[in-house]
């Protein structure tokens, strides 16, 4: 598999499922409220918010949900680490 990059940067682009998809596993990770669904390429995000800079965390699984409540509450599918490969 090939790396994809523009030519003026050294880093791979990111798509913007790829985009969504670190959303998703930032604000889980971070527990800020939201709704969350992947499903393959489909991505929902209801609430959350985006990724910091440099933030690789991933999620290791192709399908899921998670609620996350105020108050630090986290009722998901997910029960995998966010820490890359």
């Amino acid at each position: 598999m090939t790396s994809r990059t523009s030519s003026n940067q050294s880093k791979p682009l990111e798509t913007a499922s790829d985009a969504a998809m670190k959303a998703i596993t930032y604000s889980m990770d971070a527990l800020v409220p939201g709704l969350y669904l992947w499903l393959g390429p489909i991505k929902l995000r209801l609430g959350g918010c985006k990724a910091e800079e440099g933030y690789s965390g991933i999620i290791h699984s192709p399908v899921g949900v998670a609620l996350v409540l105020p108050g630090y509450r986290i009722f998901t599918t997910y029960q995998g680490s966010y820490d890359p490969l």
